[in-house]
């Protein structure tokens, strides 16, 4: 069972953050300084499009020598700027490939890039192999929103990266909902042992993992 100092500490933190019948449904920090990257790229194209000379491919035919030596095959010259701009293209393929993600590709991009198993991650969320079958299987799988949040601790994720999962499956942390809050918490204070987690949500009335 939860030790006592645990359970008040918990309290304090519902007191602070509940409120009944409220949904956080506006757009976060996280997704508008995306928004305002993607912008301020588009704006600084323009301004390099307007200071371009009037025959760009004239330009471009001129410098094509100098980005390969045809005798050795080696790059010999790419200007810091052909090189940012490359970089930042790569960039924003990536983000909005991610922006697209399900869950179940979203899911396992996380597995994977945390090196992990996938018997640990689903063992430790208290999801059964053949649930777990199905999302690997499905890349549309729509799971509820209690085993995304039982993923969420057991890949060890930052409010942030919780926050990416849930928006992957269609949900959001709420400030409604006591359990939302109760594993808010634990994120925010990086503790993830599912136990004490599942004492926490057994003392406030939650339902609990597993």
């Amino acid at each position: 069972m939860a030790n006592k100092e645990l359970i008040e500490e918990v309290g304090k933190y519902i007191d602070k953050y509940y409120e009944p019948g409220t949904d956080d449904i506006k757009m976060d920090e996280e997704m508008k300084s995306i928004f305002d990257k993607i912008t301020s790229f588009r704006e600084k194209r323009k301004e390099q499009n307007k200071q371009e000379a009037p025959d760009v491919h004239e330009k471009i035919a001129m410098s094509a020598p100098e980005v390969f030596d045809v005798s050795s095959m080696k790059k010999t010259k790419i200007t810091k700027e052909m090189s940012q701009t490359m970089a930042t293209n790569r960039n924003i393929d990536d983000l909005m490939s991610q922006m697209e993600e399900t869950f179940s590709q979203r899911l396992l991009r996380m597995i994977d890039e945390r090196g992990l198993k996938d018997s640990e991650v689903y063992t430790k969320a208290y999801v059964d192999r053949r649930h777990f079958s199905k999302i690997r299987k499905d890349v549309n799988y729509a799971p509820n929103k209690k085993t995304v949040l039982a993923f969420t601790i057991a890949l060890e994720l930052s409010l942030d990266e919780t926050k990416d999962l849930l928006r992957s499956a269609g949900f959001a942390l709420s400030r409604s909902s006591k359990t939302d809050i109760i594993v808010a918490y634990f994120l925010q204070n990086k503790i993830y042992d599912m136990f004490e987690i599942n004492d926490v949500l057994y003392a406030y009335g939650q339902p609990v993992f597993g």
